[in-house]
């Protein structure tokens, strides 16, 4: 595996964004307005993390911070580096980036099916806490999930 360094989100990186977004959400991929739209927003904060040697972006990571919560939004790793514990090291980022603004705790959501992301979530002090009825694509359930950072 070759060194992959975290930034933050800038223009430069949405295409890159853009090609994992197709590979991992097929179904539901954000639009470049979308990412291009986080770039201006007071309270959202995205990170990505890019390959040292072919300069590719392997992952990225957002949020939206509002009052004391985070409300994750978005976390995926390119097909070809997943399995290197690059998604736990973008949310233990995010998730760092919480404890050192103080907030109370985080939120996400995720797709029912998605055995790898709740499995992640559920090691890192996640809980389930509630369930949307047909959330994605009016087909699958989404569960809430969320984090405490006041224990």
């Amino acid at each position: 595996m070759s060194v992959v360094k975290i930034e933050m989100m800038n223009e430069t990186h949405i295409d890159g964004i853009l090609e994992i977004e197709k590979k991992c959400f097929p179904d539901e991929p954000w639009t470049r307005k979308m990412f291009e739209s986080e770039l201006e927003n007071m309270i959202s904060a995205f990170i990505v993390g890019v390959d040292e040697n072919s300069g590719d972006v392997v992952c990225y990571g957002g949020m939206w911070i509002i009052a004391d919560i985070a409300e994750i939004t978005n976390i995926a790793v390119a097909p070809n580096a997943q399995r290197q514990g690059l998604g736990e090291k973008t949310l233990n980022i995010l998730l760092d980036v919480c404890r050192e603004r103080g907030l109370a705790a985080v939120n996400l959501e995720v797709r029912e099916n998605n055995a790898a992301a709740l499995g992640l979530y559920e090691k890192l002090g996640f809980e389930a806490v509630g369930r949307r009825k047909k959330y994605y694509n009016n087909k699958h359930d989404a569960i809430l999930m969320t984090k405490n950072l006041q224990r």
